[in-house]
């Protein structure tokens, strides 16, 4: 068992990155598990990752640094999650089958229950975890919540006004009409259509980058 010491000391270095009342609660599951976590630069594929443990090293939990705190909180409950899963059940379920979000809704009660998250935020995790999905981005309206914290404000494809040319990925394109949930649109150098989702994070462009 981790010392109080050494819970303290841990708490201290992730206060920087998770919620206030939340550090010592992430750094005792951390020390007790035996986690390598590593807070990594930006991915633009996956706001977190686990790995379980193999040929003597220990589980290994990755989480994007450029979160904002209750990002950064929620995705590492969610590989906390996925490691506990991986501790009863090892390979035998899905990756995030019904034993997954079980194990995701034990680990995040405590953090509910102290009241220490926004209003806002409190709900839209109450809800999501009435119906979890793979990830916090696969449910709208917590993705949408979380991205209110962002220090920079993200501009949404479904900001822009139709016609609006915008930059994905690398690629300039131009927003089209809207089908459900995600938008046509048509990228310039090749005219090539794709479906694009309303929530997807995207570069507004001005006259000099056209």
């Amino acid at each position: 068992m981790p010392t109080p010491e050494k819970i303290q000391e841990f708490a201290a270095t992730l206060r920087r990155f998770l919620p206030s009342g939340s550090e010592e609660y992430v750094a005792h599951y951390l020390l007790q598990k035996v986690v390598h976590f590593t807070v990594t630069k930006d991915r633009k594929s996956k706001y977190g990752d686990y790995r379980h443990p193999y040929a003597g090293r220990p589980h290994l939990i990755t989480v994007n640094g450029s979160l904002n705190k209750y990002a950064f909180l929620v995705t590492t409950l969610h590989e906390l999650a996925h490691l506990t899963a991986y501790e009863k059940y090892r390979n035998n379920v899905a990756a995030h089958g019904e034993e997954w979000k079980r194990e995701f809704q034990l680990i995040f009660k405590p953090i509910l229950d102290k009241q220490i998250l926004p209003l806002d935020v409190t709900l839209a995790v109450t809800n999501y975890m009435r119906n979890i999905k793979a990830s916090s981005c696969g449910d709208e309206a917590l993705y949408r919540v979380l991205r209110r914290y962002d220090k920079r404000p993200a501009v949404f494809l479904e900001h822009l006004p139709f016609g609006e040319k915008f930059k994905l990925n690398d690629k300039i394109f131009v927003k089209g009409k809207k089908l459900r949930k995600r938008y046509e649109c048509v990228a310039l150098e090749t005219n090539e259509k794709y479906h694009v989702l309303g929530i997807a994070e995207v570069q507004e462009l001005n006259d000099e980058e056209e």
